[in-house]
């Protein structure tokens, strides 16, 4: 709805508003003048009933004029009385109307939506510019002011195009960048129902769902690469981005196949490649322990026997220590009372020093008593080149949340705190939940 059309609507509900509180009014004043000729009219015919009666004998003269003149102070006594009325209702009929217009204004000044619908509208008439700038590989430049008004700007152009695949992805993209990953995977799915063979629509929606660190949402991207790297097996972007989801998972069998396909091929030194071998190793450390638990002979042999077939110890190239958090979380008494019986405690750490809202690190476990402590460090990474290492301080947030959903809810409870990270160090932090958001 244009400006215009909305003046045109609101004018012509004041006019109606108007002529309703007219109405009664010129409907009393109609009935007043045809009560006053209806009174004359009556007051006629009982004049000429007078002279016939005097005719008939009914009635003397001296009767006849008591009677006259008693109807005449009747008649100009009512036709006072009704110009005293309707003299006087004008000026309340117009105080009251004014009073309504007024309290009407207020009151719709007060509730209406005029900036967002002004920022709206100015969005959408930024939109050329800030699509041209994100195109030319200006993003960085975008404040977050202006990633806002561009989300709301392609909003505001689904409403009038919802086929358009490529509005949802791109409206995907900035939520993401928003922090909103619910918002972001949803309109990310709307682009590939839309364009559901479209290559670069489904790989966006993996690396949505990689974002998240849900282990849901992680088999659901390790599933979208495997049906991509079906169909395209020597693609090395895809392969690595599975390595990396099957990092996250735990998966050592894809890792190995799809980390060695691209180990080769990344550059000396690679942050992504070296996390990757050391996630390797570690899975594979883990298997070796399983294995080692479940071998019940090795005890039963000699002592000589035992020791030449127990599996020796790795050389000490173990990795460095680890940066993060051991963080004990505790509720305050409002909150312990108003948390739900069921649910998940997420723990995630953010950068304070930038407006980026992406996790470096995040643990979700189901809800349980508190006070409860929990390791936040750089394995809990929802990216390998984004972890706690790359930061200088964070912001960490301890959430109680009944569906698990790292976007906020309200009636969530949460508590944070603010602390400077130290490499390679393992910081004891207490974190009290004592906020609910609304």
């Amino acid at each position: 709805m244009s400006w215009t059309e909305f003046y045109i609507v609101v004018s012509g509900l004041i006019t109606l508003v108007l002529m309703l509180l007219a109405f009664p009014w010129l409907r009393r004043k109609n009935h007043a003048k045809a009560d006053s000729l209806s009174n004359t009219q009556i007051v006629k015919q009982r004049l000429q009933e007078l002279e016939r009666e005097v005719k008939e004998g009914l009635m003397s003269e001296h009767d006849m004029r008591v009677a006259v003149d008693e109807l005449k102070v009747a008649l100009v006594d009512e036709s006072s009385f009704e110009s005293t009325r309707t003299g006087t209702a004008s000026i309340p009929l117009l105080v009251g109307g004014l009073i309504a217009v007024v309290a009407g204004v207020v009151v719709y000044g007060s509730v209406n939506q005029f900036s967002q619908v002004q920022r709206a509208s100015d969005a959408i008439v930024a939109l050329p510019e800030l699509s041209a700038q994100l195109a030319s590989g200006n993003g960085s430049e975008l404040g977050p002011e202006d990633v806002v008004n561009l989300a709301l700007a392609i909003r505001q152009r689904l409403r009038e195009a919802p086929e358009d695949d490529t509005g949802w992805l791109n409206l995907g993209r900035l939520m993401l960048s928003l922090g909103q990953e619910v918002q972001a995977i949803e309109a990310i799915d709307k682009a590939v129902a839309l364009k559901p063979g479209n290559t670069s629509h489904q790989i966006s929606l993996a690396q949505a769902l990689m974002t998240t660190g849900d282990v849901n949402n992680l088999n659901r991207a390790q599933g979208v690469l495997s049906r991509l790297l079906q169909s395209t097996p020597e693609n090395d972007n895809l392969a690595l981005m599975m390595a990396v989801v099957s990092a996250q998972l735990g998966d050592l069998e894809n890792l190995t196949r799809y980390y060695g396909q691209v180990k080769d091929k990344l550059p000396a030194g690679n942050d992504i490649g070296q996390r990757l071998a050391m996630r390797e190793q570690e899975l594979q450390a883990l298997e070796g322990q399983v294995v080692v638990q479940d071998s019940s002979t090795i005890s039963d042999l000699p002592e000589e026997q035992s020791s030449a077939k127990a599996p020796q110890p790795a050389p000490n190239n173990a990795p460095s220590a680890k940066t993060g958090f051991n963080i004990t979380v505790d509720v305050s008494e409002q909150a312990r009372s108003a948390l739900p019986q069921s649910g998940f405690l997420i723990v995630f750490a953010q950068d304070a020093n930038s407006q980026n809202r992406m996790p470096a690190a995040v643990v979700k476990i189901p809800l349980q008593d508190f006070p409860v402590t929990i390791a936040l460090d750089t394995d809990n990474a929802m990216m390998p080149q984004y972890t706690l290492d790359s930061l200088s301080k964070v912001t960490l947030t301890a959430r109680v949340s009944a569906d698990g959903d790292v976007s906020v809810s309200p009636g969530e409870w949460e508590g944070s705190q603010v602390i400077e990270v130290a490499p390679q160090n393992m910081k004891d932090i207490n974190v009290t939940i004592e906020k609910e958001l609304l």
